[in-house]
């Protein structure tokens, strides 16, 4: 018996996963460029970032009078989580095609101002 066989499987098996991570990489790329191909898709991903806050501040004092602490904390970590996914995309459709962003972030085509 190899004694270093569990070794080289483990070393296979770390190769086959960046394996599969780089094809899924390079299916969300295309994905991406599909979007940002059609004026419908480019309408829904302005949508999305809007809708994830990306380029907007937190103002506590819009909640709740009575709010404690706690409270805010929670509605922060929600906040930045949101804003989280929505920088996810956007370096996502960087990475896609670097022509993209600023594609995406010109909103003159589309008549409405989402």
């Amino acid at each position: 018996m190899d004694i270093f066989a569990p070794y080289e499987q483990a070393h296979r098996q770390e190769g086959q996963a960046r394996q599969r991570m780089e094809e899924a990489e390079r299916q969300l790329r295309d994905a991406a460029n599909s979007l940002m191909a059609q004026r419908q898709g480019r309408l829904f991903l302005r949508w999305l970032v809007h809708q994830c806050q990306c380029f907007s501040a937190q103002n506590l004092a819009n909640g709740d009078c009575g709010a404690s602490g706690a409270n805010d904390a929670t509605r922060l970590a929600f906040a930045e989580g949101r804003r989280y996914v929505g920088m996810t995309l956007l370096h996502l459709v960087q990475r896609s095609d670097p022509g993209n962003l600023p594609k995406l972030l010109e909103n003159r085509e589309d008549e409405h101002d989402v």
